[in-house]
């Protein structure tokens, strides 16, 4: 590959890497070509991008965007993830993956939020609830107390109704 070529690989990924803010590291040794097109796939419809670089020029890239530790992941058959759930997405993809396919898919590392993270944080990662289900989360928390003050409103003011209505009784019956 000539230089020139390079150069452009490099500018075309320190842009995407700018826009993603973090990314997973990973190893694959021994893949197959239909696994490695199902892997692809699966993260594609999850929103998490892979590519698969050459050692030298994913270091340049990442010294480019100024995550120079993370260059040092890249040895033998490597490969980056990002995407547009952040760490945490492509951290529970990859993870998955590494379950399904044992010694051929590696974690290396990765970068997230301004630091370089090793394999238990990007494992750590993985654990997080996804945006969507800490939105509900939060929703749900928020409305609880809200719910609870509707039900003790309720029941003070069916509390005045039976005090209204046992003196209305009371006055009625001439006591």
């Amino acid at each position: 590959m000539s230089k020139r070529v390079k150069s452009l690989i490099v500018k075309e990924l320190s842009g995407e890497l700018r826009s993603a803010e973090s990314c997973v590291v990973v190893g694959l040794e021994g893949l197959d070509v239909a696994t490695t097109t199902e892997f692809r796939s699966d993260l594609r419809q999850k929103g998490v991008r892979v590519r698969v670089l050459k050692n030298r020029v994913a270091t340049h890239a990442m010294k480019e965007v100024g995550w120079e530790g993370v260059g040092d992941m890249f040895s033998g058959m490597s490969a980056v993830a990002f995407g547009e759930g952040g760490a945490v997405a492509a951290s529970k993809c990859l993870v998955d993956w590494e379950r399904k396919l044992k010694d051929k898919l590696k974690i290396r590392g990765g970068w997230v939020e301004g630091r370089i993270v090793g394999v238990e944080d990007v494992r750590i990662l993985a654990t997080i609830p996804d945006r969507k289900t800490l939105l509900s989360m939060i929703a749900a928390a928020v409305a609880a107390p809200m719910s609870g003050i509707a039900s003790v409103v309720g029941e003070m003011i069916s509390g005045v109704a039976r005090a209204v209505g046992a003196a209305a009784e009371k006055a009625e019956k001439g006591e």
